[in-house]
């Protein structure tokens, strides 16, 4: 996919001499406590490296230096992302230790079990300066384009409840709720527009899964 501009951000595909700056974009904007350095190996492992390295449907935002600002990591297949997580990334992880590897287990069974919902998933995060200036939509405007493409439907995603300006966020960008569990909503959208017959909160359209 080409590079879009959005005034002076440039959306564009992820390239591996990224990861650098994607990996301090993770840590930073982290709402996952790093007591130690084993718990920011897990964090960058399993939230940034699995998908810089075998995701192929990420985009970054870039600055004026072409230095990434914000990113939104996706699996256009969750089910197959997370067997080849299970094989490359979850050995890695199980190494920091068992609870790791209790941690890395749960959200590959996790993730599977909400694909049922959507087919892909995503992670969107943002620096600082990249924030309320229309950055996440084009990012996700520019991934839901790409992913109609490639014929994939629906997006999902999952978001603790009680962050309540990120669930503004995904319902803005025309993600509703479909299932609640363990304090967390799980959300999806249709990649060519909202999804039919829901409600412009989506209240009404929630599977109460718990």
């Amino acid at each position: 996919m080409s590079e879009e501009k959005t005034e002076a951000w440039t959306i564009r595909p992820c390239r591996a001499q990224d990861l650098d700056a994607l990996r301090a974009i993770c840590e930073e904007t982290s709402s996952i406590e790093l007591r130690n350095e084993k718990d920011r190996q897990f964090l960058l492992l399993t939230f940034c490296e699995a998908y810089v390295l075998y995701a192929a449907d990420c985009f970054v935002a870039a600055d004026e230096n072409d230095r990434p600002v914000g990113y939104v990591f996706c699996a256009s297949d969750t089910r197959r992302f997370f067997r080849v997580f299970r094989k490359q990334i979850l050995p890695q992880i199980a190494r920091l230790g068992f609870r790791y590897a209790l941690l890395g287990y749960g959200i590959c069974v996790q993730q599977t079990l909400c694909s049922v919902f959507a087919p892909a998933h995503l992670h969107i995060d943002l620096t600082e300066s990249a924030r309320r200036k229309g950055v996440g939509s084009a990012l996700m405007k520019t991934l839901k384009t790409h992913l109609s493409g490639k014929g994939v439907a629906r997006v999902g995603l999952t978001v603790n409840r009680k962050n309540v300006s990120a669930v503004r966020f995904y319902k803005k960008n025309g993600f509703k709720p479909v299932c609640r569990a363990l304090g967390a909503y799980v959300m999806r959208a249709q990649t060519d527009g909202d999804m039919p017959g829901c409600s412009g909160t989506g209240e009404k359209e929630e599977n109460p899964c718990r």
